[in-house]
């Protein structure tokens, strides 16, 4: 805004400037010519009242003093000159500007003056304006040439240096009064944007905590303001939707996780009671010891579901671990008896392998390991092997089977919970 102001106003400038150096040009010109018809009137009235008694060597014990008091008058440079065209008298000084009169007229000039219309300008090189005019007897006689040198640029500087002096508080006033409107204009607009940037930032973009912005002037922030409620809203919603979806999904998974965990126990269950009721009806000579075995086994099972059941009554993933001493020897034992139809081998050393761990948990993740593993090969049968080690204090159990295993890609994700290739189950 500022720069159209200021462009405006130097275009006015310019446009006063040229009309103003026209005007002044005629005024000059207008000026020069008053001035002359008055130094005429006024040589003229002194060689009337001479009685026309005055000669080429009377001219400058007349005009002299005349001269140079109308030169001061009318702040003109002038010069007489006899009839033929010599230098009489002149009222410029040795120490003005125009102390180099010529002391002769050119003889073009002075046949102009003469013998034309009387009124001849000259060209004058050092600026300004030159005319000659005859002064002329009662009979008509030329009896001098008069000549005036006139210089319009003193004048018009002069005038310009006042007009200017004028023009001055003039545009200092409106420079200011636009600085100051371009002031109150810029922190109109910009004094919102910085309001409404500040109340952007301090609103925080979550669900149900989010606040519309208030601007009570109907200009272009507040169209900005109104559509930024706009998407607010629509984001509130969004973000709405998103929860509800995520709520969904985490019950999904959450119910997938359920008959994971449970399918878990209850596969080898049942794979365990089909192999008592084949021993019964077989009539193996030890089908109370597997009795014993299985009730025991299946007691332990049943225990980890109830744990898998309060667990997620308690919607904690991981309930508070219960450590104590546990032999590995016999928990792999109980394992992998439940699964011992399916061909299940166990490979275990001598003597007990002691560790301080919650044995529910073990037995619930031997128990995936081993269910997983026989179903690694669908369409075929799987062979499944399970090894325990120990060496210098540590002990390592591997589960080892002939499926197909789990892609390479995937393989970073085995640790994490809940992470299955099944898509059921």
């Amino acid at each position: 805004m500022m720069a159209v102001v200021l462009c405006a106003l130097m275009a006015t400038g310019y446009v006063a400037y040229r009309y103003g150096v026209d005007a002044e040009a005629t005024y000059n010109a207008q000026r020069l010519l008053r001035k002359e018809a008055a130094l005429q009137r006024s040589l003229s009235y002194m060689l009337e009242r001479t009685g026309g008694t005055v000669g080429q060597d009377s001219l400058a014990v007349v005009f002299t003093d005349r001269i140079c008091e109308l030169a001061d008058v009318h702040s003109l440079t002038f010069s007489l000159y006899d009839n033929q065209g010599r230098l009489v008298t002149t009222s410029a000084g040795p120490g003005s500007p125009d102390s180099t009169v010529a002391l002769s007229l050119n003889q073009g000039v002075l046949a102009s003056a003469t013998l034309g219309e009387g009124r001849t300008e000259i060209p004058n090189v050092r600026g300004g304006t030159e005319v000659v005019w005859p002064l002329r007897t009662g009979s008509g006689e030329v009896l001098a040439l008069g000549h005036v040198h006139y210089d319009p640029r003193l004048a018009e500087e002069a005038d310009w240096k006042a007009f200017l002096l004028r023009l001055a508080p003039v545009y200092a006033l409106l420079f200011l009064l636009v600085g100051l409107l371009g002031f109150s204009l810029s922190n109109s607009i910009v004094g919102p944007l910085r309001r409404l940037s500040s109340d952007m930032q301090s609103n925080p973009l979550q669900r149900g905590q989010s606040k519309t912005l208030t601007y009570r002037w109907r200009d272009e922030i507040g169209s900005l303001v109104t559509s930024y409620n706009d998407l607010l809203a629509q984001l509130e919603e969004s973000m709405n939707v998103r929860a509800s979806l995520e709520r969904e999904g985490a019950w999904r998974e959450m119910a997938q996780q359920v008959a994971h965990e449970i399918k878990n126990p209850l596969t080898p269950l049942k794979l365990g009671a089909q192999h008592l009721d084949r021993a019964w009806r077989d009539g193996a000579p030890d089908f109370e010891a597997r009795l014993q075995r299985y009730t025991q086994t299946t007691t332990q099972q049943i225990d980890a579901l109830s744990d898998i059941a309060e667990g997620f009554a308690m919607l904690a993933t991981d309930g508070k671990s219960e450590m104590s001493r546990m032999g590995l020897n016999r928990l792999l034992q109980d394992v992998v008896y439940l699964h011992e139809s399916s061909g299940v081998e166990l490979e275990l050393p001598a003597e007990e392998v002691v560790v301080f761990a919650d044995r529910t948990r073990l037995m619930r993740a031997f128990n995936n390991l081993v269910q997983n593993a026989l179903e690694s090969g669908p369409g075929r049968d799987v062979e499944v092997k399970v090894w325990l080690t120990c060496e210098k204090g540590q002990a390592t159990i591997e589960v080892r089977d002939n499926g197909d295993g789990i892609a390479e890609a995937r393989l970073e994700r085995i640790f994490e919970p809940k992470f299955t290739t099944k898509t059921h189950g």
